[in-house]
């Protein structure tokens, strides 16, 4: 079956060949994978090039319409209303939140969400070149690997961790 994504489900069939449907949500948790060192669920599934094509962003097929992966994440997930709002990554342990991280997703306005950017970028240089602190950013120092965190895979996810161990 060559060109078929590592991520590419074989959807099952009845005894008459026909497709049986696999629910949304089983379909976007095959498409994650869990990082226990910052506690981020990545989307593995397809990706694109996001406004000024130098951010990676997943995208997930809900049926007809197609979404990026961490707004579906923010509504179908974690119940959010993002009507009329941005979906702000807000991964806590890394100081440039992951596009791709579906976990750590918050809605804010796009003020709110322009200005976290900006202080973002600015705390990651300053850190960069020595004006703050790596333990400001991150409550540790940057060499004591003894007190580096390892974080439990959230309850959505876990359902499909288990069934790949399988």
């Amino acid at each position: 079956m060559a060109g078929w994504g590592k991520n590419h489900i074989i959807l099952p069939r009845t005894a008459g060949g026909m497709f049986i449907p696999i629910p949304a949500i089983e379909r976007f948790r095959a498409k994650c994978r869990f990082e226990p060192e910052t506690g981020c669920v990545i989307w593995e599934g397809s990706k694109s090039w996001g406004r000024g094509k130098n951010i990676r962003y997943g995208g997930f097929r809900d049926g007809k319409t197609i979404w990026l992966a961490h707004r579906w994440s923010a509504k179908h997930i974690h119940g959010f209303d993002i009507d009329g709002l941005q979906v702000d990554h807000c991964c806590p342990n890394i100081p440039i939140p992951n596009t791709l991280c579906v976990e750590h997703v918050r809605p804010l306005s796009s003020e709110q969400n322009r200005w976290l950017q900006t202080e973002r970028r600015r705390q990651y240089v300053h850190m960069q070149v020595g004006l703050l602190p790596y333990e400001d950013i991150y409550g540790f120092a940057e060499t004591d690997d003894d007190l580096i965190p390892f974080y439990d895979p959230p309850a959505w996810l876990v359902t499909q961790l288990a069934t790949c161990a399988t």
